[in-house]
């Protein structure tokens, strides 16, 4: 089948623009802007310089377009609106297959307008979630000790191989030592190389949140348990060394605060944002 082009999505996207629909429509001159100058009208409907330039790219590949090519695209454009008139009073949009057609541009459309629009409904989101100093604060002096801590984290990570990390978390529980399981997924690890399991030191924001509990639970020395994230990702984590940073303090941190709080704020927004939408929307799926 076909698939129906951007140009035509378009024009049904003017379409929609000009419908009248039960809620306030965005602002004509705006939206007459970014169209262009009106070049015609045909019993009220503008065709645009959008329209010409629309139609001239279809055949023009950068080569410089004399004025009679524009004004051909125009006469053409006027010719057609016409056609599709006299078309709709007689009734020749009901045509079955014109009908399928124009189902599958709308729901073109329809998909387009959900994913342009979705980008300005998640800033709308992000700028109502606003994080004060004195909330920031309070984030620190409750979290202190985690966030001025420095760990010193090895991995056995595995990506869809559930029964291999099992094998491992088994081995290690029976008194094999973490250096001696992690080795086994390098082979060939040449001589002097740093170990590829062991992470160093990392800060508390470098700590993926499906670690911290683990981690906050081990004492220098300790292994977790089997940590699952998403995409079928498997973890076991090692605790080697854990040490207090004297120079990590509230400035320092403050701006990885308020970007998590304001996170937070923003997903329990949305949230009850889309409870409330639910509650007054009338969701049907019919059988």
């Amino acid at each position: 089948m076909k698939k129906i082009g951007v140009p035509l999505i378009a024009v049904f996207l003017m379409a929609s623009l000009l419908s009248c629909t039960g809620k306030k429509e965005p602002d004509q001159k705006t939206d007459s802007d970014a169209l262009g100058k009106i070049l015609a009208t045909v019993n009220g409907v503008p065709i645009t310089e959008y329209d010409v330039n629309l139609n001239l790219r279809r055949v023009v590949h950068g080569e410089k377009v004399p004025p009679e090519a524009t004004q051909n695209i125009l006469q053409n454009l006027v010719r057609n609106e016409l056609i599709y008139q006299q078309s709709m009073e007689l009734g020749l949009d009901n045509n079955q297959e014109y009908r399928r057609k124009l189902s599958e541009a709308e729901a073109q459309l329809r998909d387009y307008k959900r994913k342009e629009i979705s980008p300005l409904y998640r800033e709308y989101i992000k700028n109502k979630a606003v994080v004060t100093d004195s909330e920031a604060k309070e984030y620190f002096d409750k979290n202190s000790k985690k966030i001025q801590a420095k760990v010193h984290l090895g991995q056995i990570y595995y990506r869809g191989e559930e029964a291999k990390i099992a094998e491992d978390y088994k081995d290690l529980k029976s008194g094999k030592s973490f250096e001696k399981v992690a080795l086994r997924r390098f082979p060939n690890l040449p001589k002097g190389m740093k170990d590829p399991w062991d992470l160093g030191y990392l800060y508390w924001s470098q700590i993926p949140a499906s670690w911290q509990d683990s981690i906050d639970r081990l004492n220098p020395g300790q292994v977790s348990d089997i940590i699952k994230g998403p995409n079928e990702r498997f973890w076991l984590i090692k605790l080697v060394d854990r040490t207090v940073d004297p120079n990590i303090t509230f400035a320092t941190e403050k701006e990885r605060i308020v970007e998590i709080l304001r996170k937070q704020k923003a997903d329990e927004l949305s949230e009850t944002m889309l409870s409330q939408m639910r509650e007054k929307s009338k969701i049907v799926f019919p059988k």
